[in-house]
């Protein structure tokens, strides 16, 4: 296998938990804002070339790098970026200034392969005829990390509180599509539920306080893996309904750990499987009614769901590592 190093930035902080995991070799770079950032980035690139490095993956093409890739074009060392927007996010500036100059550098040939993270995303740039790849999303929780986590029965008897269901909702950015309101309204769905939720903004617990809905604050303070580990493992049940998104940290970390978590139909994960899709998907993401008679279908089969999560990623892993393998060896 070509050896490689994928660099990574700190702007987007939960596609890295999915990221690193993914990807053995990684790590952190400045974002190009300074000639500072770049003089600091260009040292540990050529670092990596002199440790034997034959391509440079990026994680995103973040402000400022598209200078690293043409520094690399240059040496003839291989690039790839891995996509991290979509079309929808488009609407922000900063998103759209980043794609636009990554389709061009690619139309230029400095960039070898494009890795989409979406099926769809992947389809319609190929047919453009841009040099890309599907590559599929995935996180596993390691061995390491299940040994030092407390189980979901010693959490449960650690909380004082009367017994309610406790419904984990962990935004990580305060924007449009991530669809917060329609989350938080779920509470008032689901009899007797307790809303925990990661408090981005004092207008979600305005929110939750006008509409009566109980709940919990339950801040992250450090978008990490830890952190979400932490914060999922105390509820019944997870809900991760975003309106667009290509990495899905939340899901993957709660249902790892053996809590369902309800995910929007944001992704190209259960195209085959009848009984996660029946139990686990929403299409309905901004319909609380809907969404909350899924959170208590889904409690009510909680065993079933996660026994067939656990055959489904069993497999799952083994396509995502051959996949990856396909991509690095491009």
């Amino acid at each position: 296998m070509k050896k490689y190093i994928l660099l990574y930035g700190d702007k987007k902080k939960e596609d890295n938990i999915c990221i690193t995991n993914m990807f053995e070799n990684t790590r952190e770079i400045n974002l190009g804002w300074t000639d500072f950032d770049y003089k600091n980035n260009i040292k540990i690139i050529d670092e990596e070339i002199k440790n034997g490095a034959e391509q440079i993956i990026f994680s995103g093409l973040e402000i400022g790098w598209d200078k690293l890739v043409e520094y690399l074009y240059e040496k003839n060392i291989k690039v790839k970026v891995i996509c991290n927007t979509l079309d929808s996010l488009l609407y922000y500036e900063y998103e759209r200034n980043n794609f636009f100059r990554l389709l061009e550098l690619s139309k230029e040939g400095k960039i070898d392969e494009i890795a989409f993270l979406r099926k769809g995303q992947y389809e319609v740039y190929k047919s453009l005829g841009y040099k890309c790849s599907y590559l599929m999303e995935n996180y596993i929780l390691k061995e390491e990390k299940k040994t030092k986590i407390k189980s979901r029965e010693e959490v449960v008897n650690e909380q004082k509180e009367e017994k309610l269901i406790n419904i984990g909702i962990y935004p990580l950015n305060y924007t449009w599509d991530k669809n917060i309101f329609n989350q938080l309204c779920i509470g008032k769905m689901v009899d007797n539920s307790n809303i925990n939720y990661n408090e981005l903004d004092e207008r979600m617990t305005d929110f939750l306080n006008t509409m009566e809905i109980k709940s919990t604050v339950d801040k992250i303070e450090n978008i990490n893996e830890d952190e979400l580990i932490n914060k999922v493992i105390k509820n019944d049940i997870n809900i991760s309904l975003s309106f667009t998104e290509y990495f899905h940290p939340v899901f993957f970390i709660s249902m790892e750990l053996g809590i369902p978590c309800i995910i929007g139909n944001t992704s190209d994960l259960f195209d085959d499987n009848e009984i996660l899709n029946k139990y686990i998907v929403t299409k309905t993401e901004d319909n609380p009614i809907e969404n909350g008679k899924i959170v208590e279908k889904c409690l009510n089969n909680k065993k079933i769901v996660i026994e067939e999560y656990k055959k489904w990623k069993e497999e799952y892993n083994k396509k995502v590592k051959q996949n990856i393998e396909q991509f690095l060896e491009i």
